[in-house]
């Protein structure tokens, strides 16, 4: 089969390899794969990962063989997950970031293969209601979901929404569906335009007048909780002890795995809680109702499908220019 490896930074190339079969998991052709933003900090390098190394975190395939299995068929629909329990076999080393989980294509191999054996435990079978695209922002929207289900947001609350890449605009429309009150900031503003045209009506950019915006919003009481996004939002790194009310709850959310710099002085004077949300399989199921039933509209996103023997050259695109249009999604057609 087709597999592409990162064997270094900036270093994406194919080989053939037969497919590496599992007792107990079912074979997957896979049939789309979602390449993104979050894609190439590993690719260039700027986060570690282990050479070589398979790309590609998010995909959806479908079922090749009839197995027998009641519940995954030959030809099912699935998406893949991309978070995966650790084995833990008792004889190699672990670093702390997997002693729990793998990260499909960052901290494991990924879907940019023809083939992928997975157990049932890792997939999802998918509707029809929701097609291969949409599936490919399930993970994402169920990491929204999960954002907000650890901030325990509560009806006419003011959120702080601080990113507005794809995940900070899922979380603030899931705010407004929970009929709370986000307040998107972010530096660009063709992402806030962007977010606004989705019926997010509070926006603001991070300048001079942010936190009499912040005030304004609050009525002078700052927001009732803060959600981070991780990863490429470097600038904004202080904004979340800043515009967070005293006792309230920070989440940071996203799949980022860099270095972080928080005021512990703050954190402690203002009474913070923080969390870390990384992962949302568990609300997968939940995930696919908010697509299917509309309450997360996709419809202004763009969508672009490309061939395989694309990949390299997509991956040196988005290295050589990283501030990608907001409401674009490049799927990598694997058949």
């Amino acid at each position: 089969m087709n597999v592409w490896k990162l064997t270094a930074a900036n270093n994406l190339t194919k080989f053939e390899e037969p497919p590496r079969s599992q007792e107990g998991a079912l074979r997957v052709r896979i049939t789309k794969v979602y390449v993104n933003s979050g894609d190439i900090p590993i690719f260039t390098g700027k986060w570690r990962a282990k050479y070589p190394l398979v790309m590609g975190r998010y995909a959806v395939g479908l079922v090749a063989d009839d197995t027998g299995s009641a519940g995954f068929p030959k030809n099912t629909r699935v998406l893949l997950h991309n978070f995966l329990p650790a084995e833990d076999t008792g004889t190699e080393a672990r670093t702390f970031t997997e002693d729990e989980f793998r990260i499909c294509g960052q901290t494991d191999d990924g879907f940019l293969r023809d083939f992928v054996y997975v157990r049932e435990r890792d997939m999802t079978p998918l509707p029809e209601a929701v097609n291969d695209e949409k599936a490919l922002l399930l993970p994402l929207v169920a990491l929204a979901k999960a954002t907000i289900e650890t901030l325990n947001v509560q009806r006419g609350q003011h959120i702080a929404v601080i990113g507005a890449n794809t995940l900070g605009v899922f979380i603030s429309r899931l705010l407004i569906y929970h009929q709370a009150a986000p307040l998107l900031i972010d530096s660009r503003k063709d992402r806030l335009e962007f977010a606004r045209n989705r019926g997010i009506y509070y926006t603001s950019q991070n300048d001079e007048n942010l936190m009499n915006v912040v005030g304004t919003i609050t009525g002078g009481r700052l927001a009732d909780g803060v959600v981070y996004i991780a990863g490429d939002n470097n600038d904004l790194a202080d904004l979340p002890l800043q515009v967070c009310a005293p006792e309230k709850h920070i989440a940071f959310a996203g799949h980022a795995f860099s270095s972080f710099p928080l005021e512990m002085g703050d954190i402690i004077k203002k009474r913070l809680t923080v969390h870390g949300v990384c992962d949302g399989t568990e609300e997968l199921e939940s995930a696919i109702n908010l697509i299917a039933n509309k309450a997360v509209d996709l419809s202004a996103f763009r969508f672009t499908t490309m061939s395989a023997d694309k990949i390299g050259a997509l991956f040196a695109e988005f290295a050589a220019s990283p501030d990608r249009p907001a409401d674009e999604v490049r799927v990598i057609n694997m058949v």
